[in-house]
């Protein structure tokens, strides 16, 4: 399929295709189904109510992050889009951590997913700097 990148080089770019297909759906489920369904991460202790302002700004803040993702799957040869694409992971660590640990607005159970997959990305990005972003 001439439309993925080449494996020649590594899988990183298949990663952040994952990330992005992930993303992207839940982006859409953020604007179509019920608010309680798209913020389904943040039942912790103290969360909101949630609300369809509270899922489409959620949403898109997702579909910006696989814009970047997306991009960078391609084109990791370019160290600016590398760096923002590893930014976009601890992004994700940030927002659950803290709302995790500061805010109490979600649990560690139901943020698993994003817990590992921003912090499997990170990881990968950051050890394969040198190879990729050359």
């Amino acid at each position: 399929m001439s439309f993925l990148p080449s494996t020649q080089d590594g899988y990183l770019p298949y990663f952040l295709l994952f990330t992005v297909f992930l993303g992207f759906t839940h982006a859409i489920i953020s604007y179509i189904s019920a608010p309680d369904v798209a913020t389904g991460q943040f039942r912790g202790p103290r969360a909101p109510p949630p609300t369809s302002l509270l899922a489409h700004v959620y949403g898109m803040k997702n579909f910006y992050t696989v814009l970047i993702r997306g991009y960078a799957a391609y084109h990791l040869d370019n160290k600016e889009l590398y760096a923002l694409t590893m930014w976009t992971f601890v992004g994700v660590l940030w927002l659950y951590v803290t709302e995790f640990v500061v805010w109490k607005t979600a649990s560690f159970k139901n943020a698993m997913i994003p817990y590992l997959m921003a912090g499997t990305g990170l990881v990968w990005m950051w050890n394969q700097r040198e190879w990729y972003a050359r």
